[in-house]
């Protein structure tokens, strides 16, 4: 195994980020939608979730840097996991298919907790924040 750089072999997954969180922010902004004809209970609830599903697709395409100033917990997969949690949680009620939106947006969170404590795999670049992969920036504590 010589000729091998093993710090150069990591695969980028920033495709199969980007398409998972597309797919949580259509999952959202619907199931979102759907709350908003449910009842006037669940009009505010349906509100907040549509948001929070407009803004992680949002951040797939464009990165404000204000955002990350005001909404830190966008740019980590922590924040984003947690995130994806609350959404799961709002959504466990009434249909099935609202349930099964659930299950799903509940375990990509999980997964996205997880994926914070693997220091092998890095968030792709929109979720970095305003310095990207940059450490110019940096000052040394030592």
């Amino acid at each position: 195994m010589e000729g091998i750089d093993f710090e150069n072999t990591g695969s980028d997954f920033s495709i199969v980020f980007k398409i998972v969180n597309l797919v949580v922010a259509v999952l959202s902004v619907l199931t979102g939608l759907t709350e908003l004809f449910h009842g006037f209970n669940y009009f505010l609830q349906g509100l907040y979730i549509t948001a929070l599903g407009g803004i992680i697709g949002y951040l797939e395409f464009k990165n404000p840097p204000q955002l990350y100033a005001y909404a830190s917990s966008f740019f980590s997969f922590l924040g984003r996991g947690l995130i994806y949690v609350l959404i799961a949680s709002l959504n466990f009620h009434s249909s099935v298919i609202r349930l099964l939106a659930a299950v799903v947006l509940l375990l990509i969170g999980i997964v996205y907790i997880v994926l914070e404590f693997i220091p092998s795999i890095q968030a792709p670049e929109n979720m970095q924040g305003e310095r990207g992969l940059s450490t110019d920036e940096l000052e040394d504590v030592i």
